[in-house]
C-alpha cells in the first residue's frame, strides 16, 4: 500500500466514523431530519416503508453503517466494498442534509451551498476509493498484457531460430517451418482459451460486485 491510501483512506474513514458516533448521541435530532426523506423514498420504494414509520431505527442503521464501513475503510479491510457502503450512505445523508435546510437568510442559502459542494467532494472521494485496485492492474488488462508479450517472444523466437536452420540447409528448414506453424496454430488456440477465461473471470467479478451492489442497497 502506497503512503498516501495508508494516510487517505484512514482521514476518509474517520469523517463516517465521527458522523456515526455523533448520529447516535443525538439520534432524536437526526431522525428528525431523516423523517422527510425516508418517507419521500418510501413513497417511491414500497419495501421503505419501515424505515419510514421508525426513523429513529433508520438513523441507527446509517450510525451502524458509518461506524462499521468507516473502520474498516481505515484500516484497509475490504476498502472497496467500505467505500461503496459509505457511498449510498453519504448520499442518503446529503440528500436529507440538502432537503432539511433552513433557508431563511442569504447566509443560509452560502451555507447550503457550501454543504452540498462539500458532500459532493466527500462522495467522489468514496467514488475513487470504490474502483481502487491498490496500484494493481484490472484482470482484463493483465490478460490483454500477457497476451501481447507472450505474441512479441514467440515471434523473436521464431525470428532466431528460422535464421539458424536457414544455415543447415533446406530439408532443416522446411521442418522447422512445419513445426512453426504447428507452434502458432497452438499458441492461437492457447491464446483463444486464455481470452475465454479471462472475458469469464470478468464477468464473474462482475456479477459478484452487482450482488454485492444490491446486499448493500
Amino acid at each position: 500500500m502506497s503512503l498516501v491510501r495508508k494516510a487517505a483512506r484512514p482521514l476518509l474513514g474517520a469523517v463516517f466514523i465521527a458522523n456515526g458516533v455523533d448520529r447516535l448521541r443525538n439520534a432524536d435530532e437526526a431522525a428528525e431530519q431523516l423523517k422527510p426523506v425516508t418517507e419521500e423514498v418510501a413513497s417511491i420504494v414500497p419495501q421503505a416503508e419501515a424505515a419510514a414509520q421508525n426513523p429513529k431505527m433508520a438513523n441507527y442503521v446509517i450510525a451502524g453503517v458509518e461506524i462499521t464501513a468507516g473502520t474498516a475503510l481505515a484500516i484497509g479491510k475490504f476498502p472497496r466494498l467500505s467505500a461503496l457502503a459509505l457511498a449510498k450512505v453519504h448520499a442518503l445523508e446529503a440528500y436529507a442534509e440538502y432537503r432539511t435546510a433552513s433557508l431563511e437568510t442569504s447566509d443560509d442559502v452560502t451555507a447550503q451551498r457550501k454543504s452540498l459542494v462539500k458532500n459532493l467532494g466527500i462522495l467522489g472521494g468514496l467514488g475513487l476509493a470504490s474502483v481502487d485496485l491498490n496500484g494493481k492492474p484490472s484482470l482484463a488488462w493483465r490478460a490483454e498484457h500477457i497476451a501481447k508479450s507472450s505474441k512479441k517472444k514467440g515471434a523473436r523466437f521464431g525470428e532466431k531460430t528460422v535464421k539458424r536452420a536457414e544455415g543447415l540447409g533446406a530439408d532443416a528448414s522446411k521442418a522447422l517451418k512445419s513445426l512453426e506453424n504447428d507452434a502458432k496454430k497452438q499458441f492461437k488456440a492457447a491464446e483463444k482459451k486464455a481470452s475465454q477465461t479471462a472475458r469469464s473471470a470478468a464477468k464473474k467479478a462482475e456479477k459478484a460486485a452487482n450482488t454485492t451492489k444490491k446486499r448493500v442497497s
